[in-house]
C-alpha cells in the first residue's frame, strides 16, 4: 500500500507555529514544539521542524539503499547466471526483485531524527509508516492518529487509535535537546535569552526529567491495513478541541457531499483544521480540554484552547502494487493503455 493525502496547518493567531508535519508516499508524521521556551526566548518551531525533515529523509534514504541493494543484488544474480551457462537467470532476477521491502521501524526513525537534531527546544512526535500492508506508528506525547475504515454503507469507524502520553495534566511526554553553555552564552551574546532567566532556562530543563524524555518512551502500534484506509494524524490543537463523534461526523458528510461517496483527503482535512479552528476561539462551547480542566479542579474553565492546528488525511490505496518499482508501474500502465486501445 501506498498513501495519497492532504494537510492542513493553521497557526495560532499570536507567536510563531511551532507545528510541523510531513507527508510522503509511505509514511507521515506530526509535532508538536512545546511552546513554553518562548518564556527564555527560546522557539522550539525549528526543534520540530528539524525533528519532522530528519524523520522523511531518514525513511526515503532508507527506500534508496535498499533499491540500491536490491539492483545489486538482482545484477549479481544475472551475471551468475550468465557465467554458469544457464538460460533462465531473467528468473533469478524477478525472484530477488519480489522480495519483500525491509520493515521500517518507526521507532528507530524517530530515535535517529532526534540525535540528528541540532536545535535547542522540544516537541511531541508521531510517525506512521506503511510497511506493505501493515501500519506501524510510534508516538511519543499529545499528538494522536485515528485508523479509520468505511462499512458497506461508507459510514466510517475506527479501527485504532493512539492514547495520549503525559505525565500530569497539560504536560505530554516529549523529546528535548537541552541548551549547552556555549549555546547559553551565545544567547546571551545575540540577546536572546535576558539575563535574568538563565538560572530558571538551567533549573527547569535540566532538573525536570519529564520535560526530556527518551525516544524509547515511544508508545508502539501495528495492525494490518485496506485499501481506502483512511489515517488521521493530528496535533493537540485539534483533539484538545474537538470531541471524536465530531470528528467521525465532519468525515461522514463530507464524504457524503462527494460523487459516489468518495474520500477526499484535502477536504475532509480542511473540514477538520477549520472546525478545530473555531471551537479553539469559543469561550462557550465545551471541549475535551474544558472537561479536563473540570476534571483537575478548575470550575470555570469552558471552551476552546488556542494553539496551532495540524492535520493530516492520508488514504491508502494499491495504485503501486505491493513490491512494485516506480519503472515496474509505468510499464503495466502503459500495457493496460495498450490493451485498452486495442479493445
Amino acid at each position: 500500500f501506498r498513501f495519497y493525502g492532504a494537510a492542513k496547518m493553521i497557526k495560532k493567531d499570536s507567536g510563531l507555529c511551532e507545528d510541523a508535519f510531513f507527508l510522503q508516499e509511505n509514511a507521515a508524521g506530526v509535532s508538536d514544539g512545546v511552546g513554553g521556551w518562548s518564556d527564555y526566548g527560546i522557539t522550539s518551531s525549528s526543534f520540530s521542524r528539524s525533528l519532522m525533515k530528519n524523520c522523511s529523509s531518514l525513511i526515503m534514504c532508507r527506500e534508496k539503499e535498499d533499491a540500491r541493494m536490491r539492483k545489486a543484488s538482482c545484477d549479481s544474480s544475472m551475471q551468475d547466471s550468465i557465467l554458469c551457462g544457464s538460460e533462465d537467470f531473467s528468473y533469478s532476477c524477478r525472484d530477488e526483485q519480489s522480495r519483500a521491502p525491509p520493515v521500517i521501524d518507526p521507532s528507530v526513525i524517530l530515535a535517529r531524527a532526534y540525535e540528528r537534531n541540532p536545535f535547542v527546544g522540544s516537541a511531541t512526535a508521531l510517525l506512521c509508516v506503511l510497511n506493505g500492508r501493515e501500519l506501524a506508528c510510534a508516538n511519543i506525547g499529545d499528538s494522536k492518529f485515528l485508523l479509520i475504515r468505511f462499512d458497506e454503507k461508507d459510514s466510517p469507524f475506527v479501527v485504532l487509535q493512539s492514547k495520549l502520553q503525559q505525565h500530569v495534566f497539560n504536560t505530554p511526554y516529549q523529546l528535548a535537546k537541552i541548551p549547552s553553555p556555549v549555546e547559553i552564552e551565545y544567547g546571551l551574546q545575540q540577546q536572546l535569552i535576558p539575563p535574568d532567566d538563565i538560572a530558571d532556562v538551567l533549573v527547569e530543563y535540566e532538573t525536570l526529567e519529564f520535560c526530556k524524555d527518551p525516544p524509547e518512551v515511544a508508545e508502539l502500534y501495528q495492525t494490518s491495513i485496506q485499501e481506502g484506509d483512511l489515517l488521521i494524524l493530528a496535533t493537540d490543537g485539534l483533539f484538545d478541541n474537538v470531541f471524536l463523534d465530531e470528528i467521525m461526523g465532519i468525515i461522514r458528510k463530507t464524504i457524503n457531499s462527494r460523487p459516489h461517496n468518495k474520500v477526499a483527503p484535502k477536504e475532509i482535512a480542511n473540514a477538520i483544521a477549520a472546525f478545530a479552528y473555531k471551537r479553539s476561539k469559543s469561550h462557550f462551547e465545551k471541549s475535551p480540554f474544558s472537561e479536563e480542566l473540570h476534571k483537575n479542579g478548575e470550575m470555570y474553565g469552558m471552551g476552546g484552547k488556542e494553539d496551532d492546528i495540524t492535520v493530516l488525511a492520508p488514504v491508502s490505496y494499491t495504485h503501486l502494487r505491493a513490491h512494485e518499482t516506480v519503472l515496474d508501474l509505468v510499464c503495466r500502465l502503459l500495457l493496460e493503455k495498450k490493451k485498452k486501445k486495442k479493445k
